[in-house]
């Protein structure tokens, strides 16, 4: 199988790192859906605690996310990598330990700072293969993240129970060790570069000039951040949010119904790796980006569609729309973090990355407030046509200005080409990237 032995051909450091991506999603998934409840029928807070807690971690994130990516290209993205995962593991402690609200608002806030480093495991995979397997990597990655928050979430929903409070306390801190552990592996993974304080000292000399100022100045960057910010509010966004209002709100789909889309999301994102493969890997980033977007335009049509039929075929039109609108996240979580690695120079690596989390943070965030306003409101139908138009609209800008990303491609490509001349310590050697 192709996927497969794309997969044994990678560097080992890559395969490393994705082996530990997906053991740290499996400790995510302990505890990822079961916060309300902790929180609620554990601890006898109100459900608003949970809510805030989620927002402040959001909004920690976003802050964590710009620090790691400054920090990634000063002093490494592996050591930044680790002493993120260091800091969620304070957090995910302090859940729990937590007894009183100001309890798990301020765990809140800790593991938002710590999950900020999202992003630079993206600059880790980038810098640990060849440009030419960006989009393997990341799709690789993609896939085994949704297989292991899968796989925690049902270890969790096994183990905890409400009639025993330490239950719940005991997966928080089972999560806290795997992010130790993680932490403790990518340091150790001294492929990834050294650390002598003559190295470190030279690339801070060499990125002292580098700001996120030329990051955002950087016009074609900044398409490919506006689309990101919508692609993200036009999908997952709404996926856990205003999708399943939509159609309880819409249709005659019950929570069982939903139950059985989002199982077939994660088989459909899995299958469509295996389909999707060879297409991801002869297609330009732009054009796989492109067609996502597509993807997504026509999901939302077959959510209309669905409202419109009778009430023995919602169902069936639904799985279609949620397979393809798998196949969409399967496209966009290969293409994208290529592209924009693509467009990255090696000094600003770690800070392309944390403005492009930056962005898809805020699409996450604003989704489910649209959405939540918009159906509350009876404007459903106006919001799922909305998502539509937006997702088309992105898709036909991309085509549109693939030409000028490809050219900026490939000035970013001239530059790495310049600095591989002196290889960077801290991060292992840069690659030549593609349009």
């Amino acid at each position: 199988m192709s996927l497969l032995k794309d997969l044994r051909t990678l560097p080992r450091t890559a395969r490393t790192l994705l082996l530990l991506g997906a053991l740290n999603n499996i400790g995510s998934g302990l505890v990822l859906p079961f916060l309300a409840v902790y929180v609620h029928q554990v601890n006898d807070l109100g459900l608003d605690t949970a809510m805030h807690a989620v927002s402040l971690t959001a909004i920690a994130a976003i802050i964590g996310g710009l620090n790691a990516g400054r920090l990634a290209d000063r002093i490494g993205a592996r050591r930044t990598a680790a002493a993120h995962m260091v800091l969620s593991a304070v957090g995910v402690t302090g859940y729990a330990l937590a007894g009183e609200t100001w309890h798990f608002l301020l765990s809140a806030v800790i593991w938002g700072l710590g999950l900020g480093s999202s992003s630079v495991w993206n600059t880790l995979l980038a810098t640990s293969v060849p440009a030419a397997s960006h989009p393997v990597v990341f799709g690789s990655s993609f896939t085994l993240t949704n297989a292991a928050l899968g796989v925690g979430g049902l270890l969790g929903g096994a183990f905890a129970s409400v009639a025993h409070p330490m239950s719940f306390r005991l997966l928080y801190g089972a999560n806290a060790l795997s992010y130790l552990g993680i932490a403790l592996a990518v340091f150790a993974l001294r492929s990834l570069g050294t650390d002598t304080p003559t190295e470190a000292d030279a690339r801070q000399d060499s990125v002292r000039s580098h700001t996120y100022l030329q990051v955002f100045t950087s016009g074609p960057f900044l398409l490919v951040l506006g689309l990101g910010l919508a692609l993200y509010f036009s999908s997952y966004g709404q996926l856990e949010a205003g999708f399943p209002a939509f159609l309880l709100t819409s249709t005659d789909v019950g929570t069982s119904g939903i139950a059985v889309l989002f199982a077939v999301n994660t088989g459909a994102v899995i299958c469509s790796q295996l389909v999707l493969h060879e297409l991801i890997k002869r297609w330009k980033h732009t054009r796989t980006v492109a067609l996502a977007a597509a993807a997504w335009s026509a999901s939302w049509l077959l959510v209309l569609a669905a409202t419109a039929s009778d009430a023995d075929f919602q169902l069936a039109v639904l799985v279609g729309g949620m397979a393809l609108f798998a196949c969409a996240e399967t496209l966009y979580a290969s293409g994208m973090p290529s592209l924009v690695n693509s467009l990255a120079t090696p000094a600003l690596r770690g800070r392309f990355n944390a403005a492009y989390g930056t962005a898809t943070s805020a699409g996450f965030v604003t989704g489910p407030l649209a959405a939540g306003a918009l159906v509350s409101g009876g404007a459903g139908t106006f919001l799922v046509t909305g998502l539509s138009v937006l997702c088309a609209v992105a898709a036909l800008v991309l085509l549109a200005t693939t030409g000028l990303l490809v050219r900026a491609a490939s000035a970013a490509s001239a530059v790495t080409a310049g600095e591989e001349a002196t290889p960077d310590p801290a991060d292992g050697h840069q690659e030549a990237v593609r349009g």
